[in-house]
């Protein structure tokens, strides 16, 4: 599955380098405050002229700073499919993530909407289906599929400082619970993103992911990163 996504995403890339707008170049640092356990996640990202674009990321765990284990390869693309108007927009896109114990394919689908020249909103359907078995609830093979429903408000404060709000909500689909102990959770993220120069930009997200029943703790997720734009 690793060369599969490796593969797809030399031949995007090789296509894209013809018609790109702008490409990006990221890495970012995660430390959750439930497990104490820290991400290091690196990734380039390309957005062409039409609105479309292209990720491909890959993420590893560093525990608490003392380890260095892969933990997966994703690829995300989106296109719009139809402007129904110049503030509205609707998108088609998915993603394909592979771990050691397999991989997940999630279909989505977006409505984007400007507002001002200082404010747009987007909301997200994504289906998350597990190309994997494992065994649920009731201790039969299954798949861990999950319906996704995301809202991203993106705000300009000023020249140099904008701010990303996006709570996103999570419902199985099958007899699996999640870390919370219910069918369902919720994830709210804040991000702040500085315009340093024009190449180089830093945020830093603060996140809740709802509660940890195994580590008996609420989870709290902040995430320090930088890209450079191209």
């Amino acid at each position: 599955m690793n060369r599969i996504i490796l593969l797809s995403v030399t031949c995007l890339f090789a296509f894209s380098a013809q018609s790109f707008a702008g490409g990006y170049l990221e890495v970012r640092e995660a430390w959750n405050s439930a497990s104490e356990e820290h991400q290091f996640k690196v990734g380039a990202g390309y957005n062409f002229q039409n609105g479309a674009g292209l990720i491909y990321q890959s993420a590893y765990n560093t525990g608490k700073l003392d380890q260095l284990k892969h933990s997966f390869d994703e690829v995300e693309g989106w296109y719009p499919l139809w402007k129904i108007n110049d503030d509205l927009t609707f998108y088609a896109g998915g993603l394909i993530n592979s771990t050691n114990a397999g991989s997940t394919t999630a279909p989505y689908a977006q409505l984007g909407y400007v507002i001002t020249d200082d404010l747009a909103m987007a909301f997200k359907y994504r289906y998350n289906h597990m190309n994997y078995e494992t065994k649920d609830l009731n201790k039969e093979m299954n798949y861990n599929d999950s319906h996704q429903l995301i809202l991203v408000v993106n705000y300009k404060i000023n020249d140099v400082l904008s701010y990303e709000f996006e709570p996103n909500y999570y419902l199985n689909s099958n007899e699996y619970n999640r870390k919370n102990g219910k069918d369902h959770s919720w994830e709210l993220n804040n991000k702040f993103t500085w315009k340093m120069t024009q190449a180089w930009r830093p945020f830093i997200q603060l996140s809740w992911l709802d509660r940890d029943v195994g580590n008996n703790a609420e989870q709290y997720r902040i995430r320090l990163g930088i890209r450079y734009y191209f």
